[in-house]
């Protein structure tokens, strides 16, 4: 269960409608991690989001992310993105790296 104050869940409704919008189809996997997840965040806490998209470099990567970073200027939805494409996800899953045992953990699916 999401830990999201009022004006996150705004936020990240209109995150995953320009989402929606704009790239549809390329994201593939989108959850929520860490203290917003856990149900263990305090006033100061981020909103730790992964991203995995169906391909793609860093420019794509910074374009999916721009809007929702937009979005959140003058909110108190602080937005952290971790952005991997699905073969790079794929990697860390092979490789059982820490990170990934993290989120598979802990993570809430949010599309």
């Amino acid at each position: 269960m999401l830990h999201l104050i009022p004006e996150e869940q705004r936020w990240l409704d209109a995150y995953r409608q320009i989402l929606d919008d704009r790239f549809p189809g390329l994201v593939e996997e989108f959850l929520i991690f860490g203290s917003k997840a856990r149900g263990d965040s305090t006033p100061d806490s981020d909103l730790d989001l992964l991203l995995v998209i169906r391909e793609g470099d860093w420019r794509r990567k910074e374009e999916i992310t721009r809007p929702g970073n937009m979005l959140a200027i003058g909110t108190d939805a602080v937005p952290s993105f971790v952005v991997y494409t699905r073969e790079e996800w794929e990697q860390r899953r092979e490789d059982r790296a820490p990170f990934w045992q993290t989120v598979t953990r802990d993570g809430v699916p949010v599309l």
